[in-house]
């Protein structure tokens, strides 16, 4: 009772948090506008003079960020809705869908209204719903590698666990936790973008980054604990209906067929695609690849071994160590339980061979290069043999960094590799190979010189039409020779590794079979470049998306922020010139009147610059009153005194000088 009660109140936190980021970021939005708005009524309509331009960089490199977090909040704001690979109807995939809703009815939960087939070695299910109330849409996603990879009961076990999510109704939390944890991760996204390409967007942008940070932290850390406990649920649910050995089964087989399926992708299946070419059925050479016992063997001892992937502590899903725990403890599922499912006993990959042909060309169509020439639909044991060729003409292409390193030619030759191993110089050639790590893009190890001259000689003789490649899964491609001669050849080479006397013999036997050894080899055959796009040894020429716009972008921001503080500082009110006491009457100072020009003469020198007088600070003394005298007197000092005392005459006794 008291788990079932904390689940609650968990779960409850979790959508409280998904409401709390709408609150958060409308929140930031609100200060922006704020701080906006009270900026432009100072400048503008109030016409004080800005004394520092950071409010008008607030907000202009602030906006940035404030676009992306609306940008999370719109985008986040609708149900994910992704239209991955093809949809499959029941007339088209009448078995898959049969055995699915057969699943369902044991399982509980309401059968998928679409059943889409991906390329991803996964399987998962969501929801579409109305205005958040009604459900008017159930996808199940199934990956193609699983049908090819897992037995049945495997199969039907990863089935079971998603329809269990069904069942309890869990996808409806994952919907709200999705749509609150992208719209997270779009406005972080963004707010970093911005500041990567502007050091002011990020010096402007470092508190709505923090605040997305720690809320962002929070919010995963709570929602991710409700998803963690939901998986442990549809296990359970797995394991009721399918068994308990065979879900822990399947839980390893997917982490397996999900490694082989990348290793068939990154060494094959992608870089085909890339020349524009794709077969008729990718699966049919993933599942010999998965027969093959070399191969079979070492997927079987990874898996034993099942190295975790590196996990964080955000994941949404348990790690796989605690699941399979968990499912030890469970009640196994009664035995030929259920019986409503068709096909038992029959491998997944049976059940794949019915689907339509119109699949492959949907889920392999977005892959294609945008021009170059295509060939789509080829036979896939043709594919397969092109598909090792192509794999080896990379292998000769890798080969211009070792060869360059000990002074050979810009392009692999035979002769460039010969000339070494016949001065001796076998062991800087594998020394060069080892430290570029030729050979472990192809084969999975690094290469030898060994391999490096029957991979040029295989080139050479493929190129002259006297041998071919045969794929192999755990070591290079075998080359074989179409005669005597080219066999011949092919071990002179392998002996010329070793002795470097056999090397002149395989020259003359390469020039017999019409083999040029000082060709360059790197654009052998019509698979040796991807149409289109550029030459993988000329490096990165192009510039980083954004960052020339960018560039431009702040310098008009700059422009803009320095135009409206200068027009501040040259049209705003002086704030110095205010009160400094509130109800203090404050008289604007009148400057001096201008000294009058005296005239400028030989006899009078000119008036000296006088400094302009400086204020005593002495309180100003009022006038005295005015006095009226009377006739023949005359006011001085506020006193009426007689003419006559004050102007004497020459008959008075003051005699003039002189």
């Amino acid at each position: 009772m008291t788990a079932t009660l904390g689940a609650l109140l968990r779960t409850a936190l979790a959508l409280v948090l998904v409401g709390g980021f709408y609150a958060v970021s409308w929140t930031l939005v609100l200060l922006y506008a704020v701080l906006s708005a009270g900026v432009v009524w100072v400048v503008v309509v109030d016409g004080t003079r800005l004394t520092t331009p950071a409010p008008l960089y607030a907000i202009a490199f602030g906006l940035p960020a404030v676009l992306a977090v609306l940008r999370g909040l719109f985008s986040g704001g609708r149900a994910p809705v992704d239209r991955r690979g093809r949809a499959v109807t029941r007339g088209q995939a009448p078995e898959l869908w049969e055995a699915v809703t057969g699943l369902a009815r044991a399982v509980g939960a309401p059968e998928p209204t679409e059943i889409r087939l991906t390329l991803e070695a996964n399987a998962s299910v969501s929801e579409e719903t109305r205005l958040g109330l009604g459900v008017s849409a159930r996808r199940m996603e199934i990956g193609v590698p699983l049908l090819a990879g897992l037995r049945e009961d495997e199969l039907r076990a990863v089935l079971c666990h998603e329809l269990g999510h069904y069942a309890r109704r869990h996808t409806r939390f994952a919907a709200t936790a999705h749509r609150g944890s992208a719209a997270l991760r779009a406005a972080r996204t963004g707010i970093a973008e911005a500041a990567g390409r502007n050091v002011m967007v990020a010096l402007y942008s470092g508190l709505q980054a923090r605040l997305l940070g720690a809320y962002a932290w929070l919010f995963d850390a709570v929602t991710f604990g409700v998803r963690r406990r939901q998986e442990f649920q549809a296990d359970a649910a797995a394991a009721a209906v399918a068994g308990r050995e065979a879900t822990a089964s399947a839980l390893t087989a997917v982490h397996a067929v999900g490694a082989a399926w990348d290793d068939y992708r990154t060494r094959l299946l992608d870089p085909m695609v890339g020349r524009g070419r794709t077969p008729d059925d990718p699966l049919r050479p993933f599942a010999l690849m998965l027969a093959d016992p070399d191969y079979a063997e070492a997927l079987e001892e990874w898996r034993r071994r099942m190295p975790e992937p590196p996990r964080s502590r955000l994941d949404s899903h348990p790690p796989l160590s605690r699941r399979l725990a968990v499912l030890a403890r469970r009640p196994d599922a009664p035995a030929g339980f259920p019986p409503s499912v068709p096909g038992r006993g029959r491998t997944a990959v049976e059940a794949y061979l019915r689907l339509p042909e119109g699949v492959w060309g949907s889920l392999l169509r977005p892959l294609l290069p945008a021009s170059g020439p295509r060939r789509l639909g080829q036979p896939w044991q043709d594919w397969l043999d092109d598909a090792a060729e192509a794999q080896m003409v990379q292998a000769v292409e890798d080969l211009r960094g070792p060869l360059a390193r000990l002074g050979g030619p810009p392009d692999p030759t035979l002769d460039a590799v010969l000339d070494l191993l016949e001065a001796g110089r076998g062991e800087e050639l594998a020394g060069a190979l080892h430290d570029a790590d030729w050979g472990t893009a192809q084969w999975g190890l690094p290469g030898s010189p060994a391999q490096a001259l029957e991979t040029l000689t295989g080139q050479g003789l493929s190129a002259a039409g006297r041998a071919g490649w045969s794929p192999r899964w755990t070591a290079p491609s075998a080359l074989v020779a179409y005669d005597d001669e080219a066999r011949e050849a092919v071990e002179l080479a392998r002996a010329a590794a070793a002795d470097p006397g056999a090397v002149p013999l395989l020259r003359a036997r390469l020039v017999l079979c019409g083999v040029n050894t000082a060709a360059a080899l790197d654009r052998t055959g019509p698979l040796a470049r991807p149409p289109g796009g550029p030459d993988p040894s000329a490096g990165p020429g192009g510039a980083e998306p954004g960052g020339r716009a960018g560039d431009v972008g702040a310098r008009v921001v700059l422009g803009v922020v320095a135009t409206v503080f200068v027009w501040s500082m040259f049209t705003g009110d002086d704030g110095t010139e205010r009160p400094s006491y509130p109800g203090t009457p404050v008289t604007r100072l009148t400057p001096y009147p201008p000294y009058p020009s005296y005239p400028t003469s030989p006899s009078y020198p000119s008036r000296p610059a006088y400094p302009p007088p400086l204020p005593t600070g002495l309180p100003t003394l009022a006038p005295l009153p005015a006095r009226t005298c009377g006739p023949g007197e005359i006011s001085l000092a506020g006193d009426c005194l007689p003419v006559g005392d004050l102007v004497r005459t020459p008959a008075s006794g003051i005699r003039p000088p002189g």
